[in-house]
C-alpha cells in the first residue's frame, strides 16, 4: 500500500467506525438475527487475518459480523522494526467496505500506541518499533501516517454486546479495579485522558486474572451471561474460565475463532464447543 492509500484507509475506517448503525456510544449493540465471528488477538498475523476474511465471506452474508481486535504490534526477538500498521490499514479498509459488519474494538496495544506508553512484546518496545518501521518506509512523512493511525484507534468502540447476552471486549476490569470502574466510558467520546494508566479504559484493556466473583459482579452489572475476550496468550488458542469467560488467541498456528448465532441462547460449554481452529480454513 502507498502512503496515500494507507492514510485514506485510516480516514475512511474512522468515519465508518463513528457512523456504524449498531453503535451506541462506545458499545456495538447487535440485535436481531445473524451470525458473529469473534476472534482473538492477531498481532500482525497476516495469514490468519486473510483466513478470517475468507471464512467470513461478508459480501455473501450481509447479516454476518466479524469482530476484530489487537491487530497492532508484532515482532520477532531481535527485530527492531514493526510494520503491523499495514494490517491495521487493511482492517480499516475492510471496515470501510463493510461498515456495519466489521467491528474493530480497542485493545491495550492500540491504547498504548495512542498514549505513547511503551509496551513490550518478545522483549521489544513496540511503540518505538512501529515508529521505526514507519520512519524507514515513509521517511519525513511518517508523522502523517502516525497521526492517521492515532485518529483511527481513537475512533474504535470498546465492546460488542449481543441480544443473546454475550459480551465481547479485549479484556475486562479485574476485581482490584472494579470498584472504581466508570461505566461512562461506554457512553461518551474518548479523550487522551482515557489513555492514562489509572483510567477505566486501562482496566478494561489491560487487566487479567479475573476471579469468579469478579465475573459474577460484571454479569449482574452489565446484564450479560457470557464474556469473550482476548489479551491473555493461549498456547492452544482458547480457554474457558470459571464457566463464564472465554479467552481466544488468533495470532499463531494454533489460533482459534468462534462463530455463533445471534438468536440462539447458549450455555457457556455449548458456546465454547463451537470454537474452531484457524488451521481448518484453507
Amino acid at each position: 500500500m502507498t502512503i496515500k492509500e494507507i492514510i485514506s484507509a485510516f480516514e475512511s475506517g474512522s468515519r465508518a467506525n463513528r457512523e456504524n448503525i449498531f453503535r451506541q456510544g462506545n458499545l456495538i449493540q447487535l440485535k436481531g438475527s445473524g451470525e458473529v465471528i469473534m476472534t482473538g488477538d492477531l498481532h500482525g498475523h497476516q495469514r490468519n487475518f486473510e483466513k478470517l476474511v475468507r471464512y467470513a465471506k461478508l459480501d455473501q452474508n450481509p447479516q454476518r459480523h466479524l469482530i476484530l481486535h489487537e491487530l497492532l504490534h508484532n515482532t520477532s526477538s531481535g527485530q527492531s522494526e514493526c510494520h503491523s500498521y499495514l494490517l491495521v490499514a487493511q482492517a480499516a479498509e475492510l471496515k470501510a467496505r463493510f461498515p456495519n459488519q466489521v467491528h474493530y474494538i480497542l485493545g491495550n496495544h492500540g491504547m498504548s500506541q495512542v498514549a505513547r506508553d511503551e509496551v513490550l512484546k518478545n522483549g521489544q518496545p513496540m511503540v518505538r518499533a512501529l515508529h521505526s518501521g514507519m520512519s524507514t518506509k515513509f521517511a519525513e512523512k511518517a508523522g502523517l501516517v502516525i497521526q492517521a493511525l492515532d485518529d483511527f484507534l481513537l475512533s474504535l468502540p470498546l465492546a460488542v454486546l449481543t441480544e443473546n447476552r454475550i459480551w465481547m471486549s479485549h479484556s475486562l476490569p479485574s476485581e482490584r479495579n472494579l470498584g472504581n470502574f466508570d461505566d461512562e466510558i461506554f457512553r461518551r467520546e474518548l479523550t487522551l485522558n482515557d489513555m492514562k494508566t489509572d483510567s477505566s479504559l486501562h482496566a478494561l484493556t489491560w487487566d487479567r486474572s479475573h476471579s469468579e466473583e469478579c465475573l459474577n459482579r460484571l454479569r449482574q452489572r452489565w446484564d450479560v451471561d457470557i464474556f469473550i475476550v482476548g489479551h491473555q496468550p493461549q498456547a492452544e488458542g482458547k480457554r474457558l474460565c470459571h464457566e463464564r469467560m472465554m479467552i481466544l488467541a488468533s495470532d499463531h498456528n494454533h489460533g482459534c475463532f468462534l462463530p455463533f448465532d445471534l438468536v440462539k441462547q447458549y450455555q457457556p460449554d455449548e458456546l465454547f464447543a463451537l470454537v474452531k481452529p484457524l488451521a481448518m480454513i484453507m
